[in-house]
């Protein structure tokens, strides 16, 4: 009997399964998840630890609260727009896809815009982001300040339009513009009839007029 109870003992006992190490890039990605599904608001700390299954007291060991939330979150939706090989390739080609890879990001993190538009840059990969960007635009032979003006022009168009693609009625409808006395209104906005499309459009649309704008700049310098 001894025997037995002292193998026994050494044996492990059945329990919950081990959970894994919490990581920035875990709280991160369920951070995004919440504010995906229900919006900035429904992300606070305790509803964050019941998604990553923790309590909010081990949660605090990790990040010190909301505005390090905002970082890691901004850093995961940067991940999808920054690509470093933009340096060394022609400047209208960067730009080009660097705007079309911003407004993708912002179009499936809608719930995102408001918060990240109206609060300080401080984590890393944002900041290198940029600098990727206006390396890329000085390397074409842009100056600084010239570049970083068409940094924030891409940045501005991309999230309004972003905006407006997750709208979930026609912003603009023909027929009541007829109903109202705007023909020319009408006339333009006939036959527009999908919010996202239209949305679209029009950003790939003024990015390319955009690009050209600086290129016959820099032309005629």
């Amino acid at each position: 009997m001894g025997t037995a109870g002292a193998e026994g003992s050494g044996r492990r006992r059945p329990g919950r399964p081990t959970r894994p190490p919490l990581t920035e890039d875990a709280i991160a990605r369920a951070a995004l998840q919440l504010i995906d599904e229900s919006g900035w608001a429904a992300c606070t700390m305790s509803r964050l630890a019941h998604r990553l299954g923790v309590r909010a007291p081990s949660l605090y060991h990790h990040v010190s609260g909301q505005q390090e939330i905002v970082d890691l979150v901004r850093s995961l939706v940067v991940s999808e727009i920054h690509d470093p090989t933009l340096v060394g390739r022609p400047w209208p080609e960067a730009m080009y896809d660097f705007g079309v890879a911003y407004y993708r990001a912002f179009t499936n993190h809608p719930n995102v815009i408001q918060v990240l538009s109206t609060t300080p840059v401080r984590d890393a990969p944002t900041l290198q982001m940029y600098e990727t960007f206006l390396q890329t635009l000085h390397a074409g032979g842009w100056e600084g300040a010239r570049a970083f003006e068409a940094l924030l022009g891409i940045e501005h168009l991309a999230l309004g339009f972003a905006f407006e693609w997750n709208a979930e009625d026609l912003m603009l409808e023909s027929a009541h513009a007829a109903g109202l006395g705007a023909p020319l209104l009408a006339e333009v906005t006939r036959g527009r009839t999908n919010q996202s499309d239209i949305a679209e459009a029009s950003y790939l649309s003024l990015l390319r007029r955009y690009i050209e704008m600086f290129r016959v700049e820099l032309s005629a310098e």
